[in-house]
């Protein structure tokens, strides 16, 4: 596990050429270009925000916070999960090329995909901050934290894409469980609802998924209603869990690496 971080590390500014590169690429070929990467997830957002608050009438959050500060504050998180993960999952296949040739390690390539997905998901921080203090929520010392769960969730979907990508060769119908699994966990997930509507049980088992602790910890840093101090316990299921998929990635990285030639 080490020794990725290390080749990370070392490549890091092979890394952030090819994820620029993979970002430009990704949308090249389209009258608006990269436009689409920003255009898509606001698109998401209204449409969500009008279904659930003006339709629906069922934004209460907690905190009493307008409903769409409590869904953009949470949602970006998810649409750098998503994206991130659907990418790098596929990252092998996609640069086969690459894997055939004995000079490139290939480890750095599900990096190359998150750090593709950070550009815009840093645009869509900015976004939050901006929506808050439009309704009065100015950042305060409380938004130091956003870098901490940030980091969190960097280290959490790199894990999780070691894994992914790994498998997917093997197992071309991985990318289409991903996209089940994701719609799923976006529902199990704390971000069109509050959780204080479940009873403690059900609020228990939202809670085995790390990404409640990211999407609250989004909120606590931008709403500045809380330390990361305050969710203690929470906070070490979530490293245990991140550093188990880091471990359980690399490991099935290493098992199964050296037989990515003979089926890509």
């Amino acid at each position: 596990m080490f020794a990725f971080f290390k080749d990370i590390y070392n490549n890091r500014r092979l890394i952030l050429d090819l994820a620029w590169t993979d970002f430009k690429a990704r949308y090249a070929g389209s009258f608006l270009g990269i436009f689409w990467a920003f255009i898509n997830p606001l698109v998401t957002i209204s449409v969500y925000w009008f279904v659930f608050d003006i339709g629906l009438k069922a934004g209460r959050t907690d905190g009493g916070y307008p409903f769409i500060i409590y869904l953009i504050t949470g949602i970006i998180a998810w649409f750098f999960v998503g994206d991130t993960v659907v990418n790098a999952t596929n990252c092998f296949r996609e640069y086969s090329y690459l894997v055939k040739k004995v000079v490139f390690n290939i480890r750095i390539l599900p990096t190359v995909k998150l750090v593709s997905n950070l550009f815009t998901h840093l645009f869509f921080i900015l976004l939050a901050i901006a929506v808050c203090a439009l309704y009065g929520y100015y950042p305060t010392l409380h938004l130091i934290q956003i870098f901490y769960f940030l980091g969190g969730l960097i280290l959490l979907l790199t894990g999780v894409t070691w894994l992914t990508s790994s498998i997917q060769p093997f197992l071309p119908d991985t990318l289409q469980f991903i996209n089940v699994a994701l719609q799923v966990l976006m529902w199990m997930t704390p971000i069109l609802y509050s959780p204080s509507v479940f009873s403690p049980t059900v609020q228990f088992l939202l809670k085995i998924n790390p990404l409640y602790y990211i999407v609250e910890g989004y909120r606590q840093s931008f709403l500045s209603n809380g330390w990361i101090i305050n969710h203690w316990r929470q906070g070490i299921y979530f490293w245990i869990a991140t550093v188990f998929l880091l471990w359980l990635g690399a490991k099935t990285y290493n098992s199964l690496s050296q037989h990515f030639s003979d089926v890509l």
